[in-house]
């Protein structure tokens, strides 16, 4: 048997005898050292087979996350692939059709700004990604959601015009903390809430809400039930399919073949998992989708 086990057992029956010196060989806790001395003795070979069992399935978890890994990367590299294919054809033929002259200064100027369009697209994506195989762990400090979700919302009103979208803010929610970075959770809540605008081909509204109420979650989730806080974004678009529902968190799913990347939403489940909670989604073709954010309330302590 390993001697860093034996000694651990014999500080334990070592400090169970300091307990009080002056008990007779007798009472109750020197039987107990001595009945743990023969546990440990009779064991031996038990706790020897224990640990070689343990070094073998640490080797074949090593075994595993590197198998895992070598998926995670070709999985990145064949949608990088796919999703830079695209814009880069476009960037090639209007760089050409620039070149050869064949169109006048008004037509070389759009043709200068798809290709900025497409350009700023590529650097986003490639951000995105970068934030999907390295993320940055967040900081844990109090925030309070109420102003992240107004200052997000501020930020994107003129992206939200340009759809014929409103971005509204449910009542007057009072300030609600929860421990964690407000940098990630303005992500989380930004990719949810451009989603929610380009759901809606026609314009619509986008209804954003903050509440606290007692929440069973999924079992895949594996946490328990307890008072969360939900953050709702609430669009009037046209849902999601059922077929589509759950590969939607998938990186590089998506069903926007003109604007969507496939890592927003991984990325923002992956950072409500950091903060302890979750996204889930309900949605109805044709009569648009709720997003809810759900994390743990501050503790009071934090607070």
């Amino acid at each position: 048997m390993p001697d860093e086990p034996r000694r651990g057992v014999r500080d334990v029956c070592d400090r169970i005898r300091a307990m009080d010196p002056g008990v007779p060989p007798g009472s109750q806790l020197e039987q107990l050292a001595r009945e743990l001395e023969l546990i440990d003795a009779g064991n031996a070979e038990a706790r020897a087979r224990i640990v070689v069992d343990a070094k073998r399935g640490l080797a074949d978890l090593e075994e595993l996350h590197n198998v895992n890994r070598m998926v995670t990367v070709g999985t990145l590299s064949a949608g990088m692939a796919h999703e830079l294919g695209t814009p880069l054809g476009v960037v090639l033929a209007r760089a050409q059709m620039i070149v050869s002259d064949e169109n006048d200064l008004a037509e070389a100027r759009k043709d200068a700004a798809e290709i900025i369009h497409q350009v700023k697209r590529m650097i986003q994506m490639c951000r995105e990604v970068l934030d999907f195989a390295h993320p940055k762990p967040p900081t844990r400090d109090p925030v309070d959601v109420v102003q992240v979700v107004r200052q997000m919302i501020a930020l994107l009103v003129p992206e939200a015009r340009k759809r014929t979208a409103k971005l509204v803010l449910a009542g007057e929610p009072p300030p609600t903390l929860v421990l964690g970075d407000p940098s990630k959770l303005m992500q989380i809540l930004t990719n949810l809430t451009i989603n929610a605008a380009q759901a809606m081909p026609d314009g619509g509204t986008v209804t954003l809400g903050v509440e606290r109420k007692r929440v069973r979650p999924p079992v895949v989730e594996r946490l328990p039930d307890a008072d969360y806080i939900c953050i709702h974004v609430q669009d009037t678009g046209t849902g999601i399919r059922n077929s589509d529902l759950g590969h939607i968190f998938e990186a590089f799913f998506t069903t926007k073949s003109a604007e969507g990347t496939g890592i927003g939403l991984a990325v923002s489940a992956h950072i409500a998992g950091e903060h302890g909670g979750w996204i889930g989604v309900v949605t109805q073709e044709g009569r648009g989708s709720t997003f809810t954010v759900y994390l743990p309330p501050i503790a009071p302590a934090a607070a």
